[in-house]
């Protein structure tokens, strides 16, 4: 039978045969700078960082804004200073479920005014998810308000990436594929009206998108059933690669100049984990190409995926049993990252994002339950 469930209970449930063992740590190992509690409601899901300032998606709890070292509040990565919490409205989800966000600096009105906001509702595996793109109005940040919305029928978004020159969002909509959103101009009420273009990679039964990124001008997407796309960004339409990852589910990506990384998860073709972060050399015109597949022992799913803004680092986070945390790759070759540390968390990191904040590198990771939390780490040292 069906049952009701989000992608992230299901990851999260992947790693709940912890047996508490921790493995030694690797000689290197960078220093956990602060670790910020969060309400056990489920807990941190990602943290969008910019300029300073950290969005946390806390689930039920809702958006809680942090002066990471904007200088606003006298935060600093080391000592956050909250700014205030906002929870967006639920309708017309029945979850008020805060999965990711994304600071909107638009360079054409020369204005930081908007926060794009994604709610994960329930959904069922292999038949329908749920789920809305919330627009808050920031420009101030200690009094967020919502202000418009988007909604797609049987179908929920996930992570987002901006096109923020050409004012387009593109949005990872599960099973409804990818939505090209104009966001240009003045945002209120329902932003239907403003959908560009929607497709579904891999056809009506076998999509579930996971996230795109833009990079060089080419759009890409990693499906969770139909592998890793390369898009038209202006029509959406598939240009080449897709059903390219057979053994196991897709999950995060991230590109950068020739490159291209990918995690799995989960139980797929008789393969016991999502152990995986394939590594794929990119082309203008060919389908992406495989070029390794790096193992990561002890976990069943790569949660997220990121390379550093100087292109050096590669970092991962994980789940699952003794191997759960997270892994930092160096990139002195793109085509084999090279392990240089890692932490290992028992409960778990379901996500991790770089920011460089007064010209150092750092990783803020999400902790899972049953104690959430945000760890910021100083990784500038790797």
């Amino acid at each position: 039978m069906p049952r009701a469930w989000t992608i992230a209970a299901a990851l999260l449930a992947l790693s709940a045969g912890c047996n508490g063992i921790t493995p030694p740590q690797d000689p290197a190992q960078p220093a956990l700078l602060v670790s910020v509690s969060v309400p056990p409601n489920f807990g941190l899901h990602d943290t969008f960082v910019r300029d300073g300032i950290a969005f946390l998606c806390v689930w039920r709890t809702g958006l809680i804004i942090l002066d990471v070292g904007n200088g606003m509040r006298g935060g600093t990565p080391a000592a956050p200073v909250e700014i205030t919490t906002f929870l967006p409205t639920a309708a017309p989800l029945s979850s008020q479920a805060i999965h990711n966000a994304w600071w909107f600096h638009n360079p054409v009105r020369q204005e930081n005014r908007y926060l794009f906001l994604g709610q994960e509702g329930p959904a069922v595996l292999g038949a329908a998810t749920t789920g809305d793109l919330k627009v808050l109005d920031v420009s101030d940040l200690a009094r967020p308000r919502e202000v418009a919305s988007y909604h797609v029928d049987g179908a929920g978004t996930h992570n987002f990436w901006m096109d923020e020159p050409r004012q387009v969002l593109y949005l990872a909509y599960y099973n409804a594929g990818v939505v090209a959103l104009d966001v240009s101009g003045t945002l209120s009420g329902d932003l239907r009206g403003r959908e560009l273009a929607r497709v579904q990679p891999g056809g009506a039964d076998n999509t579930l998108v996971w996230g795109v990124m833009l990079s060089g001008g080419r759009l890409y997407a990693s499906d969770m059933v139909s592998g890793f796309w390369q898009l038209d960004p202006s029509t959406l339409q598939p240009v080449a690669g897709g059903n390219n990852v057979p053994e196991r589910f897709g999950s995060d990506l991230w590109i950068r100049p020739g490159y291209g990384y990918t995690g799995t998860w989960g139980n797929r073709a008789g393969f016991a984990v999502g152990n995986v972060v394939k590594v794929w050399a990119l082309s203008s015109t060919g389908a992406p190409r495989l070029a390794d597949s790096v193992v990561i022992a002890g976990i069943s799913a790569v949660t997220d995926v990121e390379v550093s803004d100087d292109g050096k680092l590669l970092m991962v986070s994980a789940e699952g049993v003794s191997g759960q945390g997270l892994y930092w790759y160096r990139l002195t070759n793109p085509a084999a990252p090279e392990l240089v540390a890692s932490v290992h968390i028992d409960s778990g990191i379901h996500t991790a994002s770089f920011a460089r904040i007064n010209g150092t590198l750092y990783a803020f990771a999400a902790r899972n339950p049953p104690n959430p939390a945000l760890q910021i780490y100083d990784v500038s040292g790797l």
